[in-house]
């Protein structure tokens, strides 16, 4: 039963326990006021001497007495059923009791789950992090500084794009050609990306002076491994507060973006299938500039 049924039952016999005690005073005052007449009667008894008169007030008293009889008999019944009502509220209180103790039981219960749920997705964002940031130190740590490298340092530009070498040609040299054309100063590598040393510090300057990646999610992507190192740097930058990756997903459904990351899955992206490359990169040029 109910937390509300049983306060819905408890209060109909509240109702109906303080109907049962107005009627037995009710009685109660008719039974002292019957039992006053009944002994003003025998008073008049008592000093009467007349033998007729003294017949008339003794049948007079017969009735009054009777009168009281049924009063009592009529409060014993209702007393009896104000004990029933009584004996069911405090049962209907042990119950009340009993469901909301359960209440609280659960709402301690879903606490504390929620808190472990919550605790295992700070321990879970932890490990992204501390895997980001090795990946990112990986990167660091295999890219020689060079005279070359810190002249071009001071360089700032609005956007990194990772990509696969597959689609150079189909989506994104034309892509960079059109952010070019809306004063967006773009990182873009034209090499391949297994050319060697000389291209890894050039990507490592690049994530490091972009305000913004942009990452052209797709088959060819998911298959290599520096487009994903590049990916793991920039989520080291989101770890961290920043708000740096702008997804694109090109020819790729959300099923297959899932399976690679939950995390990016989550992010707002933009299809490469629903808008032409000009108006993508309308889209891109407003959120840097805005």
């Amino acid at each position: 039963m109910s937390i509300q049924t049983i306060s819905n039952s408890i209060s109909s016999l509240d109702r109906e326990i303080h109907n049962l005690e107005n009627q037995i005073q009710t009685i109660n005052n008719n039974i002292n006021r019957k039992e006053k007449e009944a002994n003003s009667i025998l008073d008049k008894i008592n000093k009467e001497k007349n033998l007729t008169r003294i017949i008339s007030l003794q049948k007079d008293l017969s009735r009054k007495n009777e009168e009281i009889n049924r009063s009592n008999k009529d409060k014993s019944s209702k007393a009896k059923t104000l004990s029933d009502k009584q004996a069911k509220r405090l049962k209907c209180v042990q119950d009340l009791n009993k469901e909301e103790q359960k209440e609280r039981d659960k709402v301690k219960k879903e606490q504390k789950e929620i808190l472990s749920l919550q605790q295992s997705i700070t321990r879970e964002m932890e490990k992204q992090k501390i895997i980001s940031l090795n990946s990112l130190n990986h990167i660091k740590s295999d890219m020689p500084q060079t005279i070359e490298d810190n002249e071009g340092l001071n360089k700032q530009y609005d956007v990194f794009i990772s990509h696969a070498s597959e689609d150079k040609d189909s989506f994104v040299r034309p892509f960079v050609q059109a952010l070019k054309e809306k004063e967006i100063v773009v990182w873009y590598d034209e090499f391949e990306l297994r050319l060697g040393d000389s291209l890894r510090r050039s990507i490592d300057k690049g994530l490091n002076t972009s305000k913004y990646g942009i990452v052209v999610l797709s088959d060819a992507f998911f298959r290599k491994e520096w487009p994903q190192r590049e990916l793991d740097g920039l989520f080291a930058r989101e770890v961290n507060g920043e708000k740096v990756i702008l997804p694109l997903w090109h020819k790729i459904s959300k099923n297959e973006v899932i399976s690679y990351s939950s995390i990016i899955a989550d992010m707002l992206a933009i299809n490469t299938t629903d808008f032409t490359i000009d108006e993508i990169a309308e889209k891109i040029a407003e959120r840097i500039k805005s």
